[in-house]
């Protein structure tokens, strides 16, 4: 075999592969299960590849409570979580942002304390995170928060929970339904690229 039907060859089967686990991705996003696959002549296992349920919330360092900040306090969701309005992420608030409140407020309570101790030590605090998508999907949260969609709209009552929890699928059918429902782009590089 020549260098060039070698590289021919190793350039086929590389479009193959892409091209097999294009078709893989969609059909799983758009929630058909895959079909078993040969590769190489040997027989794969489908994957039930699912979006993952919202569940049960994760435990976090901080008891914290969205109710309390939200509901009695009658902060904004973007006081915290400031960066929602101007990029990607929405971001979690710095220890920085936590004690500059709590230094003074409530600042004798436990869960308090635990923040406080975070900041005295110059460490962030290790929130696990709620909300998680695919690497594979670039989601803006600015572009949404400036077409005029309420947090809740995606994330549920946050400020009545008194622990934050998914409560959306956030799988591509979801997103896909919400985006024909409001007559928003549906090109494939709006959220993949």
């Amino acid at each position: 075999m020549t260098l060039q039907s070698s590289c021919r060859l190793a350039i086929y089967v590389s479009a193959a592969a892409l091209l097999t686990a294009s078709a893989a991705f969609f059909a799983v996003a758009l929630g058909a299960p895959l079909p078993a696959t040969t590769l190489y002549g040997q027989e794969e296992i489908a994957s039930d590849v699912e979006a993952p349920d919202p569940g049960d919330p994760p435990v976090q360092p901080i008891d914290f409570s969205h109710a309390r900040h939200v509901e009695q306090a009658q902060i904004d969701c973007q006081f915290c979580h400031a960066y929602a309005r101007r990029g990607p992420v929405a971001g979690i608030p710095s220890v920085q942002r936590c004690a500059g409140c709590h230094q003074t407020i409530l600042s004798e309570a436990s869960e308090i304390l635990k923040v406080l101790d975070y900041w005295e030590n110059e460490q962030p605090i290790p929130w696990v995170r709620v909300h998680n998508l695919p690497d594979y999907v670039q989601f803006s949260h600015k572009a949404h928060i400036r077409a005029g969609f309420d947090c809740a709209e995606c994330h549920g009552d946050v400020g009545r929970m008194t622990i934050a929890q998914q409560v959306s699928s956030l799988s591509m059918g979801w997103c896909v339904e919400c985006h024909e429902e409001n007559s928003a782009s549906r090109d494939c590089l709006i959220c993949h690229y």
